[in-house]
Formats: C-alpha cells, structure tokens, sequence
C-alpha cells in the first residue's frame, strides 16, 4: 500500500470510530421533529450553510455531533461552472465505507448546486470530525435508488417529507466511496 492510501486508510479507520459512536445530542429530538417544518426550513436553509461549517470545525467537529446528533460533514467540491472550491454542510448515511448524501434542497424544486458540481467533477473530498477524506461521487439512480434513500430517511425522517414535496423532481442521490 502506497503511502497516500495508507493515510486515507487510516483516516478511513478515524471516521469510522466516530461514526461507531451511538448519535446523542441536546439538539437531536428537536430537529428531529421541527426540521421538516416549513417555518424551521425557511431559518435554516439560510443560517446553516453559514453556521455548520465553523461549528463543525470546533474540536474537531465534537460540538457538532454533541449538539446535533446527526451524522455531518461539509463536502468539498470544485464548482461546474466557476471551477472554484465549494464546501456545503451535509447530513450523511453510509453504507459500508461508502457515504450516502442526498440533494433534497429542504425540499424545494431545484437541485442544490452542490450535485451539479459532483456530476460536473465527481472528484470531492469529505470532512468529518477534523477529517478530509478525498471521495469519488457515483449518481445512485434504478432500482438501488430507494434502499439507499432508505438509509438517509433512518438518520433523518425529515428526508421522506421533502421527497413528497419534491415528488416533480426526484432528488439528486450520491454514493461517496473513500480512494483508498
């Protein structure tokens, strides 16, 4: 093993270990059941793309996990269009070594910028708990589509609801597996 799989190996092992951990936080409950509000939705799709980054960053994204619960990173992409660097906060699910995210735009009926980017440069790199971990993005499209969003909806119900509003434009679903 080469020594830039060997690091992502190990980073792998790390991210891993944090995802071991069983999910708690102040927060949980109440996001849980108001994330999916309409009123909650307005808020947050303009105050977390601008918050989540920098609390995810604190101590290594423990704040993060202590008060959310829920399985973030921020995904760093290169833009489709400008080719500059984009980084948006994410809730994740995985699947083996792989992460799951998916392009629901709390619902609205627009794709999220972020999935053009990775089917534009599926080259992206993930960063959870202080961890980057370079990832290539796989569209999930077919008949693998639902089980795999089965697995977002158990992190966060809120997602089976944006699917209903969204039922026009079904939303953009990724599989990121680690280079390692």
């Amino acid at each position: 093993m080469d020594t830039d799989a060997a690091t992502s190996a190990a980073k792998l092992a790390r991210i891993n270990a944090l995802d071991a951990v069983e999910p708690r936080g102040l927060l949980r409950s109440v996001l849980l059941k108001v994330g999916p509000q309409p009123w909650f939705i307005a808020i947050y799709r303009r105050l977390g793309p601008k918050i989540d980054p920098t609390v995810s960053r604190i101590r290594d994204g423990a704040v993060m996990r202590s008060l959310y619960g829920l399985p973030g990173m921020v995904l760093h992409t290169t833009g489709a269009k400008s080719g500059q660097p984009r980084s948006n906060p994410l809730l994740y699910a995985r699947d083996g070594d792989d992460f799951i995210v998916v392009g629901t735009n709390f619902g609205q009926l627009k794709h999220p910028a972020w999935t053009a980017n990775l089917r534009a440069h599926p080259d992206a790199a993930v960063e959870i708990g202080g961890i980057t971990l370079p990832v290539t993005a796989h569209i999930i499209e077919g008949d693998e589509w639902q089980s795999v969003f089965d697995r977002l909806v158990a992190v966060y119900p809120g997602y089976a609801l944006y699917l209903e509003r969204r039922s026009e434009l079904p939303p953009r679903l990724f599989r990121l597996v680690p280079k390692v």
